[in-house]
């Protein structure tokens, strides 16, 4: 019997469509994306910009709800893939490494 890979994750996925703004670490310019899910220890997003794999982004998140407050973290970019529906886009699977 197969096991469905989704079934094989640690933390469950949360499908999550909020506005991500994200720097490379040491750099200036922030990019924004677009969450498409989270979990305890992963952010997949998609974006314009393509940021190196193995580097660190900074991650801010904002709901719509004024009394939560924004979701920071730093993550290291596993996987960075062509978002073939939306040329000129991407996908960026990235591993959080802290919370703040």
């Amino acid at each position: 019997m197969t096991q469905d890979y989704e079934e094989k994750r640690s933390f469950a996925r949360m499908q999550l469509e909020t506005e991500v703004q994200f720097k490379v670490k040491g750099e200036a310019m922030a990019h924004k994306a677009m969450s498409q899910d989270l979990s305890a220890t992963g952010l997949l997003m998609h974006s314009s910009f393509s940021p190196p794999l193995g580097c660190e982004l900074e991650i801010e998140m904002h709901t719509d709800n004024p009394r939560l407050p924004p979701f920071m973290a730093t993550g290291e970019v596993l996987r960075v893939e062509d978002n073939l529906p939306s040329p000129g886009r991407y996908l960026i699977s990235v591993s959080l490494t802290e919370s703040h």
